[in-house]
């Protein structure tokens, strides 16, 4: 078994959802179907430690991302705006 010394961290999704993810130094998988998302993560390096998912890539990899030895995933947050915060008045706004 190879000790690994070093982690690393890769995004997986279409290409404008996680080209900027390279300026944080991790490297970018560009996956337009679902085919190209299954083979992205199978072809994963064993030195990867998370990886930031689409949630169309995440969809697409459905129960891999469970496997043991699978590496940590994060889903991004779908686009759109938030929650609104609930008012002062209302149960549930911590005052």
């Amino acid at each position: 078994m190879a000790v690994v010394t070093s982690h690393q961290v890769v995004a997986i999704g279409s290409q404008a959802d996680v080209e900027g993810f390279v300026l944080a130094g991790v490297r970018v998988v560009s996956a337009a179907t679902a085919a190209g998302t299954l083979q992205a993560w199978d072809e994963l390096p064993a030195e990867v430690a998370v990886v930031v998912l689409t949630p169309q890539s995440a969809s697409d990899l459905g129960d891999a991302r469970w496997s043991p030895g699978a590496p940590l995933s994060v889903v991004l947050p779908t686009s759109g705006p938030p929650d609104p915060l609930p008012d002062p008045g209302e149960e549930g706004a911590g005052g």
